[in-house]
């Protein structure tokens, strides 16, 4: 396998998802065939996913801050579970140090956000505290992903063994402890 064109690949489609094989081949001197094959790979393993990513400003959500919970150890996978399934909460993951959970929460407005808190976070049993970084301007990266072109052009692909699926059931172990 040629890591180095895979990352090619990669780092063309996170500028343009919806170039297409003949312009990829062109721009990365293979035959189209090469990367269909490559894109096909790349797909079946889920090192990517070729979506469409709404500019959530341009839709009008032009609140997003990323926030730090706090949450009773005890209720830490039912809080987890209710603010996934929460429309404003647009990334949440367990993390480590003086927070339990780290969440990107976008709304159209202060106002939205206050009523997300007040009568959505706040009523969630376990919940203890909350710190919130409102995003004032977006130096790197978008409003709707981080930008991993520097990681991806640093990574060795090969490094890649594991499946989606693999990587996903090594993830589901207990969280912290307090």
């Amino acid at each position: 396998m040629d890591d180095e064109l895979d990352k090619e690949l990669i780092q063309e489609l996170q500028k343009d998802g919806r170039k297409g094989y003949v312009d990829l081949a062109s721009k990365l001197n293979v035959t189209e065939g090469t990367v269909r094959r490559r894109i096909k790979h790349l797909l079946q393993r889920d090192i990517i996913k070729i979506v469409a990513v709404p500019d959530v400003r341009l839709l009008g959500f032009g609140f997003v801050c990323i926030m730090a919970l706090q949450v009773s150890i005890t209720d830490l996978r039912k809080v987890a579970t209710n603010l996934a399934q929460n429309e404003h909460v647009c990334y949440l993951a367990f993390v480590t140090g003086r927070y339990d959970l780290i969440a990107i929460v976008v709304a159209k407005s202060p106002e939205e956000y206050r009523r997300f808190l007040e009568s959505e976070l706040y009523t969630i049993p376990g919940v203890l505290r909350t710190e919130a970084f409102v995003n004032l301007d977006v130096i790197k990266g978008s409003t709707s992903l981080p930008d991993t072109t520097q990681l991806i052009s640093k990574f060795d692909i090969s490094s890649l063994g594991k499946t989606r699926k693999s990587v996903n059931q090594a993830s589901t172990n207990t969280p912290k402890t307090k």
